[in-house]
């Protein structure tokens, strides 16, 4: 039995994600934890049937959001300007791995690319104001939060969650440069990555490892991250 926990965050790409390869790879990979974006009912279904706990929800694909577990968790939504956060609580009692209640938070921020430009920055500043206060309001859980961030390591969306979290491409990597680039895939020009814009954010937890993953179909690279609890100070 492993002693961490394996999570994958992938953007499905408005549901055109092959779902057979998709599980074949989380098979491949043994992943405890999926969390996806832009999800739509096509993968739905097959990737509940594989992970049978948490929740998904892929009723509009450009907001289709969720997190699909290997064990049973508490899967809720919280309020995100546009597109809400989802985080699933993971028991002890349902998680050999943990000796604690942890939770897993699945979140898309807007892309700033996209028109109207000022009203959507907005929407990004609203979105990043609105998960730092969900963390706050309970700041000593052990997280991880994942999901596709369409931020660089150089953007300030980046850098004041990384000021606040540690980053696990960063931990995982221990003395290498921490680069994990994961958009945009496009394997027919052979296109593998320029921007690193998927990223994984750690509280209280550990990155033990970190890997980029092709996801045949989409346009992004899946960021697969081992994490562990930290372990607390006897005195």
């Amino acid at each position: 039995m492993n002693s961490y926990l394996r999570i994958l965050t992938a953007n499905l790409f408005s549901g055109r994600a092959d779902p057979a390869a998709l599980g074949e790879l989380i098979e491949e990979l043994d992943v405890d934890i999926v969390c996806v974006q832009e999800l739509g009912p096509r993968i739905a279904e097959p990737l509940s049937r594989l992970l049978p706990g948490g929740e998904l929800g892929s009723g509009e694909i450009a907001r289709g959001l969720g997190i699909a577990c290997r064990h049973d968790a508490v899967v809720r939504q919280f309020s995100l300007p546009k597109r809400d956060g989802w985080v699933a609580r993971l028991s002890p009692t349902s998680w050999s791995q943990i000796d604690e209640p942890i939770e897993i938070v699945n979140v898309h921020i807007m892309a700033p690319h996209t028109w109207p430009y000022f009203p959507r920055r907005l929407t990004r500043h609203g979105q990043l104001s609105s998960l730092i206060r969900f963390l706050d309001d309970d700041p000593h859980v052990p997280r991880a939060i994942l999901g596709d961030f369409n931020a660089s390591p150089v953007w300030p969306l980046y850098r004041r969650l990384a000021s606040k979290l540690t980053d696990a491409a960063v931990e995982g990597m221990r003395g290498g440069p921490g680069r994990h680039l994961t958009w945009p895939h496009l394997p027919s020009i052979g296109l593998k990555g320029i921007f690193q814009i998927d990223h994984c954010f750690l509280s209280n937890l550990t990155a033990t490892n970190v890997q980029v993953v092709a996801i045949p179909g989409s346009d992004h690279l899946g960021l697969c991250v081992d994490v562990m609890a930290n372990k607390r100070d006897p005195g």
